[in-house]
């Protein structure tokens, strides 16, 4: 049911192909946003509760100065409620989606087998700003540097760079498939997209992936994620043409 209705709603106008992709990879966040967008209504619903105490106890009987004194509180807490959202909109808003990210880092992202407690604390102490940006839901459209310096950081694992069917959202350059690197460890799979772990071979389905190369923490311990990108993006490139793929890698900033 509850994929019937994203379809209808949230990914209506999308193709169906790519549905059953942002189903599987980031309904949970969508879910989990929308909540944390809905704890402000369910906090403006509050301002009709007398009515509903009123329903359920008709056979009591309220002086004119209760009956007034319920009325008063209703508009009273509506009014400024309203007078606040549009006052403090933006930061309700942001709030939001600080809650959902969170929610969704401690309940989605830290559960696999890729990356565990302990790698996350590493990865906090070793690279802050790595740690921020997987933490707080950000880290999509930069998937060759995130997990190049996860694996760096963790000094075990491997990085996979895969082809993936297009997410087809918005402009479209033609090509069916996209290049996307994954961090893989213990048969998982970190992805940046979805900011969750998955068993590889699950994610590859999902993603209707072909592989390109897989680089071990030994092969590029001694490299900087700019040596490494020099080294490699003629041949990923060669690669991405033959395969219809499209590939962004020309400047460290630039994102996938």
């Amino acid at each position: 049911m509850i994929k019937y209705l994203m379809r209808k709603t949230i990914y209506k106008g999308i193709d169906r192909e790519t549905q059953d992709m942002l189903l599987q990879l980031i309904a949970r966040y969508d879910v989990i946003e929308f909540l944390c967008f809905t704890f402000w209504a369910d906090i403006y619903v509050i301002s009709f509760i007398p009515l509903f105490i009123i329903e359920m106890f008709e056979d009591v009987e309220l002086s004119m100065t209760t009956q007034i004194a319920i009325v008063a509180f209703m508009i009273i807490y509506a009014v400024f409620f309203l007078v606040s959202f549009k006052v403090f909109k933006i930061a309700m808003i942001g709030f939001s989606k600080l809650l959902a990210g969170r929610i969704y880092f401690l309940a989605c992202t830290k559960k696999g087998e890729a990356l565990s407690k302990k790698d996350f604390e590493t990865i906090k102490q070793v690279n802050k700003e790595l740690y921020a940006f997987i933490a707080t839901h950000n880290c999509r459209g930069y998937c060759y540097s995130i997990c190049f310096e996860m694996c760096k950081a963790l000094k075990k694992g491997s990085i996979e760079f895969i082809s993936t069917k297009k997410i087809k959202m918005g402009k479209d350059d033609g090509k069916a498939f996209t290049m996307h690197v994954l961090y893989i460890n213990n048969g998982w799979a970190f992805d940046t997209y979805s900011s969750r772990q998955y068993p590889v071979e699950k994610l590859h389905k999902i993603y209707k992936a072909k592989v390109y190369k897989v680089f071990d923490y030994d092969s590029i311990r001694d490299k900087s994620y700019d040596e490494f990108r020099d080294e490699q993006e003629p041949g990923l490139a060669k690669w991405s043409a033959i395969n219809d793929c499209s590939m962004f890698w020309k400047q460290k900033k630039e994102k996938t």
